[in-house]
């Protein structure tokens, strides 16, 4: 097809099963598009914020963020 684009689209889980709410990929976090509120115990992500340069994931000392081409 002329003129089409390869576009992959990404996303970010976190394993609940994993997690232990240590908040080391929000503070890793460099653009501020990984938060959590504590209220409610969820962690948000905007991806239009989002650089993923997977440094949540490499601080995980779970393993529990993974990114993803969805």
């Amino acid at each position: 097809m002329a003129g089409s684009l390869d576009v992959n689209f990404l996303t970010v889980r976190i394993d609940d099963s994993k997690c232990d709410y240590c908040l080391e990929c929000v503070n890793a976090c460099t653009t501020g598009a990984l938060t959590y509120d504590g209220d409610v115990k969820v962690f948000m992500h905007n991806a239009y914020e989002c650089s993923y340069d997977e440094y949540c994931m490499d601080v995980c000392p779970n393993s529990a963020i993974k990114i993803l081409d969805m």
